[in-house]
């Protein structure tokens, strides 16, 4: 059975593209190399409360985007909340499994590579402070241009003794390890991908893919299902039903509609897209958006800069020649 999997993801990965990386520079590109502060071991070594008061003192990101300190009367009651769950035998358990999974992820070596990348295209972007923590699942990240702040025990996954509570389960799934770093890489590309100046379901799908592609571009050889947030099966279906799809969106006459609602059918968080299909994943717009890019970027040759600086995606898309064709 493993020799078939194996052999059908082959035959998959044939059929959308002979080189299972996408494009990237054939030149060098910059090197970069991230620190990690793993500051779920200097709050985990806290004594006392004035301890967890210091942590909190000494890392006010930490503390406003991950413990939402502002939400607070005064700084003790946080740290005395805190304090409670370093001391909770759960914590210590989500703490060992997080650090377990974080330590298999190779995430420097992901990060640096990508980053790197990042500044071949975009020579101004600054290497981001990254810090971790194990939170007791208050907060799963906190990211800008400046910093990255990942909340370690959201992204162990499925063998998590403890999972964040209240969330759908097609959104829970992609709290795995495995999706850390297109995750945090896609909040952190967003500004430098410029919005179209419409606000069309197309222009907003274009936008979706102007992100997608930057990300492919960066993780040139992660899959598809990865930098989506799909799973393998939500990827195989796209490629294999998207001449179905398509059509099902220019018969309704969507793809210059303004209104949210329908916007949101396309591009919102679901688990199923139902009006273009039963099995067809929530977030498919961005998918489409991500193709319309790629193909434009085929056709016209742009630069990565040309890309980002064209506002007009209607040209976008009449260049990009879309015309779906199923893979399966």
């Amino acid at each position: 059975m493993r020799i078939v999997c194996l052999l059908f993801v082959f035959l998959f990965l044939i059929g959308c593209s002979e080189d299972p990386c996408r494009y990237h520079p054939d030149g060098e590109f910059p090197e970069v190399k991230i620190a990690v502060n793993r500051l779920e071991k200097e709050l985990f070594n806290s004594q006392d409360i004035h301890d967890v008061e210091i942590f909190l003192q000494n890392h006010g990101e930490i503390a406003t985007r991950i413990f939402h300190l502002n939400e607070y009367t005064n700084e003790k009651i946080l740290a005395e909340r805190i304090f409670g769950l370093v001391q909770n035998e759960f914590i210590d358990t989500l703490f060992r499994e997080a650090n377990e999974a974080f330590e298999q992820l190779l995430f420097e070596e992901k990060m640096n590579t990508s980053l790197g990348l990042l500044k071949y295209y975009f020579p101004e972007v600054r290497v981001p402070k990254i810090q971790t923590i194990v939170s007791g699942l208050y907060n799963d990240l906190a990211i800008s241009k400046d910093y990255i702040i990942i909340g370690l025990d959201f992204f162990i996954g499925e063998k998590a003794s403890y999972r964040p509570k209240e969330v759908p389960r097609y959104i829970l799934r992609r709290y795995e390890a495995k999706y850390m770093v297109p995750t945090i890489l896609k909040f952190f590309i967003a500004d430098y991908c410029s919005s179209g100046d419409e606000e069309t379901l197309l222009s907003e799908m274009v936008d979706y893919g102007k992100i997608y592609y930057l990300l492919g571009s960066i993780m040139p050889c992660t899959p598809d299902d990865l930098i989506l947030g799909f799973t393998s099966k939500e990827i195989r279906d796209v490629y294999a039903y998207q001449e179905l799809i398509w059509s099902r969106i220019i018969e309704k006459e969507w793809l210059y509609v303004t209104d949210e609602f329908t916007k949101k059918k396309i591009l919102g968080e679901r688990p199923k897209t139902i009006e273009l299909g039963n099995e067809c994943p929530g977030r498919v717009g961005a998918w489409i958006g991500w193709q319309i890019v790629k193909n434009y970027m085929d056709v016209t040759e742009s630069t990565m800069q040309e890309l980002m600086n064209n506002r007009n995606h209607h040209e976008i898309f009449v260049k990009s020649k879309y015309k779906p064709k199923n893979v399966y």
